[in-house]
């Protein structure tokens, strides 16, 4: 996979979380994102986000 298009994947995808996200407002969902990395057994970074969703009153 060349960077260039890996770079348009990540993109397309921050942007329909994006989406996702105002939608989710729209309907009284508050969502929560928190990051944190973890390091694989290859010595290399990886990034892991986790999401709690509430429903708000």
């Amino acid at each position: 996979m060349k960077d260039e298009q890996l770079a348009r994947e990540v993109r397309d995808a921050v942007a329909k979380l994006n989406e996702v996200l105002a939608r989710a407002a729209r309907h009284n969902l508050a969502v929560t994102l928190r990051t944190t990395a973890h390091q694989t057994t290859g010595g290399v970074e990886q990034v892991v986000v986790e999401t709690k969703i509430f429903r708000q009153l």
